[in-house]
């Protein structure tokens, strides 16, 4: 029988580290060779696995390693399992064994859930509780690694940002806070540039607003102008025109200022 798209997302991270009988894994490979949407679910924890294990010295702070233990907890009084799991790993691998365990958490939950004949209802809550799960997972790993010394991480991390369809406010604080007080200008704007996507927002127009006010940097200057017109944020009108009276501020960011202005007005 063949397995499934979701089916083979569940065992992803297991084909990553070569825990697959061999059928299974050669199974998995035929059908990422065919299959579009599996293989960039591999490619997503491929990504974020290769970010992760090439920074050793990052360390997960108290909070998480509580969080997750108490997920685990509550999972394995679920399933009635003995079973004690470690969370002291190394370092190199402290973030890719959460998510082997919530991988097979769900696995568990998955066939526990269908053995019991438990209603359809049941079973789909179970299953979202855990996505859930997952996805805090993915976003503390992310906001992490925007908090990396070295600009070329922050820079991969807000990649990585961008691409939540539904980002928590965590995620947008740590992008707004780049976006406010990154040393490195790449960063900022990009940052700038990721938030673009969530500026539905109500937080993110108001960051782009004030970063305009406070703004020191001609080439974000400009970037932030363009997003405010492009959002049609017209609370930006009277931050432009303070813009257009500053004498330190270039004709350049002016000229930009007066090409967006009339939009808003």
């Amino acid at each position: 029988m063949t397995m499934k798209c979701s089916h083979i997302q569940d065992q992803l991270i297991d084909y990553i580290d070569k825990n697959l009988d061999e059928s299974t894994f050669l199974e998995i490979k035929r059908h990422l060779e065919s299959c579009d949407q599996c293989t960039h679910a591999l490619q997503e924890l491929q990504t974020v696995f290769e970010a992760i294990n090439n920074e050793p010295t990052e360390v997960p702070d108290n909070s998480l390693r509580e969080g997750f233990e108490k997920m685990l907890e509550e999972e394995k009084q679920k399933i009635n399992t003995p079973k004690t799991i470690s969370l002291h790993q190394n370092r190199k691998n402290y973030w890719k064994k959460p998510l082997q365990i919530a991988a097979a958490i769900a696995l568990l939950v998955s066939g526990y859930f269908l053995g019991k004949n438990q209603n359809t209802e049941a079973f789909t809550q179970e299953i979202a509780v855990l996505e859930d799960e997952k996805l805090k997972m993915k976003e503390t790993m992310t906001i992490s690694l925007i908090q990396n010394e070295s600009a070329s991480k922050r820079l991969q991390a807000v990649s990585y940002a961008e691409e939540f369809t539904k980002p928590g406010n965590e995620i947008l604080n740590a992008l707004i806070n780049k976006m406010h007080y990154d040393d490195h200008i790449n960063v900022r704007l990009a940052a700038a540039e990721a938030l673009v996507k969530f500026a539905d927002k109500e937080i993110v127009r108001k960051a782009f607003i004030n970063a305009l006010n406070t703004e020191q940097d001609p080439s974000l200057q400009i970037e932030l102008i363009q997003i405010l017109v492009s959002i049609q944020e017209k609370r930006a009108i009277p931050s432009m025109e303070k813009l257009l009276q500053e004498e330190e501020v270039p004709d350049y960011v002016k000229d930009q200022v007066k090409i967006g202005l009339p939009s808003l007005i």
